[in-house]
């Protein structure tokens, strides 16, 4: 039997956790690298980040996200 899994998703834009319904009314929710740490100290298995301005903006450099991301968190992303 496989096993469940946690596998939290956050939509990131211009460098911001944000939360919205169908990425319209996006509210701030927090820095995605802290709210990235508290995931995977609750042992999450993995931790998923969507760049969701990238592709309008035409930017595909998630850098400066992932660098610090990985030097803080001992889970996949």
């Amino acid at each position: 039997m496989l096993t469940k899994r946690i596998i939290p998703c956050l939509d990131v834009k211009d460098g911001r956790t944000v939360k919205g319904i169908n990425f319209e009314g996006l509210a701030d929710v927090g820095d995605p690298v802290a709210l990235g740490e508290c995931y995977a100290f609750e042992d999450d298995d993995e931790l998923v980040y969507l760049a969701i301005s990238a592709t309008c903006d035409g930017r595909h450099n998630f850098t400066r996200l992932v660098s610090p991301v990985a030097d803080r968190v001992n889970i996949l992303f």
